[in-house]
This record gives structure tokens, C-alpha cells and sequence, in this order.
């Protein structure tokens, strides 16, 4: 059963999962502006699959964070319009997108007013990522680590 909290001020519904596990690890490899093939069956946190654009998005997410900005970054502020480029999308469809994902439990999202090059703008989403999300080629280095050592006796 979830529980659903109503927030009087912003007039939105947000959903608290219970049994939520942000501990996951999901691997990627991208290869040029496409959804990794590992995340074909991806699935959040309500068991739902994912749609296109959802994976299109939270890939750019995870390329502009652990990539473009070589993980320096906790949170990512860019705006709708950058999204609406890349995907060529509406902001509609970027939003429920985002909305998506963060039901899913991949990313947290929140509306802020920041100032850049000394203008101010408004309703810029701020995007944290959740999970834990690893280049594919980092999941060999893992499984090495946790091998055990193996002893040599001479004869």
C-alpha cells in the first residue's frame, strides 16, 4: 500500500514508496546519442517499463552528469529548452518524461530560480539522480575486486 501525502501550497500529489532500494546499480555504455541496449527492459521502482522518451532522457542525464561533466556536478541545472532540443520533444512531453522518472525512482526533481551570466531564470529544473549508475567497462573492474585470492603452494 503507498501513501500518498497532498501538498496544499503547489497542489501536487507525491507518492512515498515504502520499499524503494536507491542502492541499485545500473550499467551503461553509450555509444553515440542512443539508449544503451542494457536498458531495453528497464523498469523503476513501480514496476512499470519505462517509455522511449523516459530512456532517451534519463540517458542524456546520466551522459551530461557522469560524462560531460565527469561526475565534478551532484545535481544537473539545465533548462527545458536544452531537453526540447535534444530530444525534439515539447516541454509538455519533457516534463511528463521527468515526471515518469521520478515516480520511477531513478531521479528527484525540483523547480528553482537560479541566476546565470547574470540573468535570471525561472522554473529551471534541478535533476539529482537516485541510483547508481556505472560505465559498463567499471563492472569488469568490480567483479575482479571481489574475487578471492588464490594461494600458490611450490611443489
Amino acid at each position: 500500500m503507498r501513501s500518498v501525502v497532498f501538498d496544499f501550497l503547489t497542489n501536487s500529489c507525491n507518492i512515498i514508496k515504502k520499499n524503494s532500494n536507491n542502492n541499485d546499480t545500473i550499467f551503461y555504455n553509450f555509444i553515440g546519442n542512443i539508449i544503451p541496449p542494457e536498458w531495453r527492459k528497464l523498469t523503476g521502482d513501480n514496476g512499470k517499463v519505462l517509455s522511449k522518451t523516459s530512456k532517451q532522457l534519463l540517458s542524456f542525464i546520466v551522459f551530461r552528469l557522469h560524462i560531460y561533466y565527469n561526475k565534478d556536478i551532484d545535481e544537473l541545472q539545465e533548462s527545458y529548452q536544452l531537453y526540447e532540443d535534444k530530444l525534439n520533444v515539447g516541454q509538455r512531453r519533457v516534463s511528463q518524461c521527468l515526471v515518469e522518472l521520478r515516480d520511477a525512482g531513478f531521479i528527484e526533481v525540483e523547480n528553482r530560480t537560479i541566476i546565470k551570466d547574470n540573468l535570471k531564470l525561472r522554473n529551471v529544473p534541478c535533476i539529482k539522480i537516485l541510483k547508481n549508475f556505472q560505465h559498463y567497462s567499471e563492472k569488469g573492474k568490480e567483479e575482479n575486486i571481489a574475487l578471492p585470492e588464490k594461494n600458490f603452494v611450490p611443489t
